[in-house]
């Protein structure tokens, strides 16, 4: 049995109200059987099995499911028709998730050959000059974008400027959105738990007992 298929659905509505209500409490019970039977097969099931297996060659009971139309026998195989659904179901699951799986890798080899052909043809038709102007490009983008998240940062800042003060605000800023060597984060993005309330108290408690002049330093501008 695959994996994939570990149990099949079951509607205690459709059971209680459906065709197998009829029968014994023998015939329910076989049933029962037959449908973890028939799963672990995945849906093929020959009647002359079923019957040996199930009913000790006796194939009155199962018979009688037959009869009440809970069971079809067709070519000498048995079905259930609720579960072939979803039998068919995970089948065409199946093969969208492959179709999907092979589309993704198609295009990821696809992606890698451009690269290769680009990665080639850079040395002998590429202008350097434009090389060096792309790559400053792409360094001006990621410092605008660090000068645009510390923007955020300090508007995190303002609620609390009656609380503690310009004068600290600035300091605590200045010293939090220092950037790392690569200019792509600054210090307080690099920490792993960051909660600004704690943090301006924690700052401000350590900064009383030695008050430093920051007259000097960039204001921190609010």
């Amino acid at each position: 049995m695959a994996k994939e298929l570990p149990y099949f659905k079951f509607e205690p509505n459709q059971w209680e109200n459906g065709n197998i209500q009829i029968c014994s409490r023998e015939c329910k019970g076989l049933f029962v059987d037959l449908c973890c039977m028939y799963w672990s097969r995945i849906g093929n099931l020959p009647y002359k099995l079923a019957v040996q297996k199930l009913c000790g060659g006796n194939a009155v009971a199962l018979d009688s499911l037959y009869e009440d139309n809970i069971i079809k026998i067709e070519d000498g195989f048995i079905r259930i028709d609720f579960l072939e659904e979803q039998l068919n179901e995970f089948k065409l699951t199946a093969e969208t998730n492959s179709k999907n799986a092979k589309d993704g890798w198609e295009k990821r080899r696809k992606a890698l050959e451009t690269l290769k052909k680009d990665a080639t043809a850079l040395p002998t038709q590429s202008d350097p000059n434009a090389i060096r102007e792309e790559e400053s490009k792409e360094e001006k983008k990621i410092e605008n974008n660090i000068e645009e998240r510390k923007l955020k940062f300090a508007d995190t800042l303002k609620p609390f400027l009656d609380t503690y003060g310009k004068d600290m605000l600035n300091d605590f800023y200045y010293y939090w959105t220092e950037p790392n060597k690569s200019k792509t984060k600054f210090r307080a993005e690099l920490e792993k738990f960051w909660d600004l309330k704690k943090r301006l108290n924690t700052w401000d408690r350590n900064q009383k007992p030695n008050q430093k002049n920051t007259n000097d330093a960039p204001k921190f501008k609010i």
